[in-house]
């Protein structure tokens, strides 16, 4: 595996997708969450890969490891945080940068839960725009304490800061991260195979909209980048003519590959923010159906094209403990934090988003750990909607 010996300047890239902050926010929606899907399938590579180290030592050879503390001070543990060893939390980070290093703001701040106890795994999704409070030491200018959006704990003091803030406003203690670089978030989904899913004639002219115009972006970042001397071709996703896409019928099943996927993924035309979410979760159930169809003999390929894409410093031994959950009919479950149904004082100030942390921490501790949760029965059983209050009506 390789091994992180250094450290290069962090930067924060935003994505080609638009000029101005408002597009660049609507836009971003629907890349987190194929970044989001991407991320969690190439965790449980990782877990494949381990499993199959046996059969080919170089199978994850590309692998980004790193060291980090592992003292409980310097991370942050909760001291009332559930303790569970057979349920096994990992920081999963997703960076957005144009070069090949693992840095970066994080957009995809997730905990990752390979539960063995109840058979799951879970994802805890919590948007990157949420305001936290960030302490601890930074790369820069040494120790921070401010309050500001939970992105920010990456590209200010790497894995460790960002773990360290999720422990202290999540009331969690986790010491594991893996973090995904989506440098090109294209050949992550194309190392699946693509995903296949129904489409709409409409939606196809929205993809082929999205298409030219992120064709148009790319020429248009590369001669910025040329002229700052910062020009890498390897960095920037390639639109060819076999991706604009035509209409079979109204609406008809494709094989969508990876720049179709992100296209369709970034659709903001049609539809309100319910008709966006649809199709996002279309595309977490199509790529989460394309690795059930795969055999055991497609995995090492698999596992080789996304260890590029990976860094951790999750050991070998840590990631055997985890395999158990792979011998099982496991199920896969997730929340997003904050969601308004349940974190009913939300509300967005200068684009932060402001919510009682601590109310949301109770429903990601019920989520993860279940009946072993003090927060359980708060939660209705089932770490995602609160008790109702006597008297009034609530999901059975």
């Amino acid at each position: 595996m390789a091994k992180r010996t250094s450290r290069q300047g962090f930067e924060d890239v935003s994505s080609y997708s638009a000029v101005e902050q408002k597009k660049r926010r609507k836009n971003r929606r629907g890349r987190l969450v194929l970044q989001c899907v991407a991320a969690f399938l190439c965790v449980v590579m990782i877990l494949f890969g381990a499993g199959l180290i046996y059969i080919s030592t170089d199978l994850i050879g590309e692998l980004t490891t790193n060291t980090i503390t592992k003292d409980p001070a310097e991370l942050g543990f909760h001291e009332e945080a559930v303790v569970d060893t057979s349920i096994k939390n990992i920081a999963l980070f997703g960076l957005d940068s144009r070069n090949s290093e693992f840095e970066g703001q994080s957009d995809v701040n997730m905990i990752l839960t390979v539960d063995n106890r109840h058979g799951s795994i879970k994802m805890t999704s919590i948007l990157r725009d949420s305001l936290v409070n960030i302490e601890g030491e930074s790369f820069a200018s040494g120790h921070v304490d401010w309050n500001t959006k939970l992105n920010a704990a990456y590209t200010t003091g790497g894995p460790e800061l960002a773990i360290r803030t999720l422990n202290q406003n999540f009331g969690l203690r986790i010491e594991d991260y893996v973090t995904i670089n989506f440098v090109n978030m294209a050949a992550i989904v194309d190392a699946f195979g693509g995903v296949e899913m129904e489409v709409t004639a409409a939606e196809i002219e929205e993809i082929n909209l999205n298409l030219s115009n992120l064709s148009a972006e790319v020429e248009r970042q590369k001669g910025i980048d040329q002229a700052n001397g910062v020009y890498e071709e390897q960095n920037y996703p390639n639109i060819v003519e076999s991706d604009y896409m035509y209409a079979t019928g109204d609406t008809d099943t494709y094989l969508l590959n990876g720049n179709q996927a992100v296209s369709y993924g970034r659709i903001r035309n049609i539809g309100d923010d319910f008709g966006r979410v649809e199709r996002q979760q279309k595309v977490l159930t199509g790529l989460i159906h394309r690795v059930k169809l795969l055999s055991v003999t497609d995995y090492p390929t698999l596992v080789k094209k996304l260890m590029p894409y990976c860094e951790t410093n999750l050991e070998l031994d840590d990631i055997m403990g985890m395999l158990p959950i792979l011998a099982t009919d496991m199920t896969i479950k997730s929340i997003s934090v904050p969601d308004a149904q349940y974190e009913t004082d939300l509300h967005d100030v200068k684009y932060d988003l402001v919510y009682d942390l601590t109310q949301a921490s109770k429903r990601i501790s019920a989520f993860i750990f279940e009946e072993g949760s003090p927060y359980w029965n708060e939660y209705n059983g089932s770490g995602a909607s609160p008790q109702p209050e006597e008297g009034s009506s609530g999901e059975e």
